[in-house]
């Protein structure tokens, strides 16, 4: 399956160094509203093909796939774009601003038997499933605590007032929709919607969230997801039930190894030796689109469409 990529940032040269490690996909193209750019891109991993108009990429009949990294705000037109020219999608996080936007992406793709995907490493990463299956290890879950800060050049840029687009409330911006987007897709991964949402931001002049506390409330227990773009801190997740407590150290898109303490003692697991994230979210990829397996797509799609919703929440207070 041949991809065209829509953006020439580092996390697209991530994707395409991983893309050459598949066995059923390759990097077929690039679009950049700069040709320059593109072509550099283009030269550095031996990609054939450089498009400086999206409509052009849509309609070469030899890329199946495309995989957006453009601004926030661009998510969805250009993926619904994709969809309507019978492509399969990859985009990043997060999919759309938006439930609704999400969704009607997902159900264009269903209508059209299409894969859809949101480009969250942490669904595929083989740790964070380890983590899933050891969920019963701990009992009833009654606290969940993930934080994940990381100060940003861009930041920097900010208090200098160059405002870059991931800190521009126009495109999305903002802590809450990059980097706590990690706390709160793993926690809807898990456990689905919670039953209430509530956002503590620090505020920027210019009203973007440069870093927050999201408390989400289930049923049986309180989640707090910490995300800041504007400090330092100790990266975690950590799970706390009434027989024991799982604990991961690190960011929750890294996916570390998993602790798992109960009252007969702890474990480590860790089904990723080799590899940055970006090398097992492909490798899954490229075998769900090799059997055609679309339920799995599915699965993925619902933990992209409950994040959507409690993002939606968080935004609107």
């Amino acid at each position: 399956m041949r991809i065209g990529t829509i953006g020439t940032g580092d996390i697209v040269e991530k994707i395409i160094e991983n893309i050459k490690k598949t066995s059923h996909l390759e990097c077929g193209a690039v679009y950049s509203r700069s040709r320059e750019k593109g072509e550099a891109l283009a030269k550095k991993w031996g990609i054939g093909k450089v498009y400086t108009e999206l409509e052009a990429m849509l309609e070469d009949d030899q890329i199946q796939m495309i995989y957006i990294a453009s601004p926030n705000s661009l998510h969805y037109a250009q993926a619904r774009m994709a969809l309507e020219h019978g492509k399969h999608v990859l985009c990043e996080k997060p999919m759309t601003p938006s439930y609704g936007e999400t969704k009607a992406l997902f159900d264009l793709a269903v209508e059209k038997g299409l894969f859809c995907f949101e480009a969250v490493t942490i669904g595929h990463a083989p740790n964070f499933k380890l983590l899933k299956e050891h969920l019963k290890d701990v009992g009833r879950v009654r606290l969940v605590l993930c934080s994940y800060s990381q100060y940003s050049s861009r930041y920097t840029l900010l208090r200098q007032g160059i405002v870059t687009n991931v800190f521009d409330p126009a495109f999305c911006g903002g802590a809450l929709m990059d980097i706590n987007y990690y706390n709160i897709y793993e926690v809807a991964a898990l456990f689905g919607r919670p039953r209430s949402v509530a956002y503590y931001p620090n505020l920027y002049e210019n009203g973007v969230d440069t870093s927050g506390i999201l408390v989400l409330r289930y049923p049986d227990f309180v989640c707090q997801c910490t995300g800041a773009k504007d400090t330092w801190g100790v990266n975690s997740v950590q799970i706390q039930g009434e027989d024991g407590y799982i604990y991961v150290d690190g960011s929750t898109n890294a996916s570390g190894p998993v602790k798992v303490v109960t009252r007969d003692g702890e474990a480590v697991y860790d089904h990723q030796p080799d590899g940055h994230q970006w090398y097992y979210e492909l490798m899954s990829l490229d075998k769900i689109l090799g059997a055609g397996d679309m339920q799995q797509c599915r699965d993925l799609m619902q933990a992209s469409l409950d994040t959507a919703w409690i993002l939606e929440q968080a935004r609107k207070l």
